[in-house]
């Protein structure tokens, strides 16, 4: 009798045992899937509310900042959005779709009475990727005068057009082709290269001596939970110059 007690009471604490495993297990579960769901609805809430302070620096072109100004509805968080305009002697673009184009501006652009200034008078190389098939460009340089196009095509696929080989120097790895615009072509009264990218899509690369005149705005936004979870978002956004339809100066080749 001593045996069998001693052999329930042992069924007995095991059945215990494991109730309690399930139970613990079950609320840990719980608890962390709520914790999961508040983390997550707190960074959807403030990519929101960084997003926000984007659009409102944008707009005033100033800095924006969380729960004041237009701004003042967003509780909860605390963080602004900050402008910065940044010179360099080398510049990216995205990734230009086939048929697609990108403005470079010569001179300063001016936001406020939509005017270009004069141009730095430099030479500039232009390079960019290879690709299945390889891409080509073709570059309108517009003056206050003049209009001059070049066009290189690596495939031969256009008539007249230069090749691109061998690439300048001034070209990082990755870009096979390029094209020097001499700065006696673009003078003093250059505005803007057109870029149009035909056949295939690609980055294009920009490098010169001296430093390019601002191409556009570099906001920086980052907003923060003022509450225990303490979730941060940040957003950066390079918002470019106006550009320019490549209708106006395309080419049927």
């Amino acid at each position: 009798m001593k045996n069998k007690s001693g052999q329930i009471l042992l069924i007995t604490v095991m059945l215990l045992a494991t109730v309690m495993t399930i139970v613990l297990s079950v609320s840990f579960k719980s608890a962390t899937d709520t914790q999961i769901t508040k983390l997550e609805e707190e960074s959807q809430k403030a990519l929101v509310a960084a997003e926000s302070a984007i659009e409102v620096a944008l707009k005033n072109n100033n800095t924006a900042t969380l729960g004041s100004g237009s701004l003042t509805s967003i509780t909860g968080f605390e963080g602004s959005a900050t402008i910065g305009l940044t010179t360099s002697t080398q510049f990216t673009t995205p990734s230009i779709p086939k048929d697609g184009s990108y403005t470079f501006y010569l001179g300063d652009y001016d936001l406020t009475t939509k005017t270009i200034g004069a141009s730095t008078n430099q030479n500039i190389t232009l390079c960019f990727q290879s690709g299945t098939p390889n891409p080509a460009i073709e570059v309108t340089l517009v003056k206050s005068s003049s209009v001059k196009k070049y066009v290189v095509d690596p495939s031969s696929r256009i008539t007249n057009a230069s090749d691109g080989v061998p690439v300048s120097s001034n070209c990082p790895s990755g870009y096979i082709y390029s094209q020097d615009i001499l700065g006696a072509d673009i003078d003093t009264d250059g505005k803007f290269l057109l870029v149009r990218v035909l056949y295939a899509s690609t980055k294009l690369f920009f490098s010169a001596s001296s430093n390019f005149p601002i191409q556009g705005r570099t906001v920086s936004s980052q907003a923060t939970s003022s509450t225990s979870t303490g979730v941060s978002k940040k957003v950066v956004l390079f918002q470019s110059y106006p550009q320019i339809p490549a209708d106006f100066f395309s080419t049927s080749f």
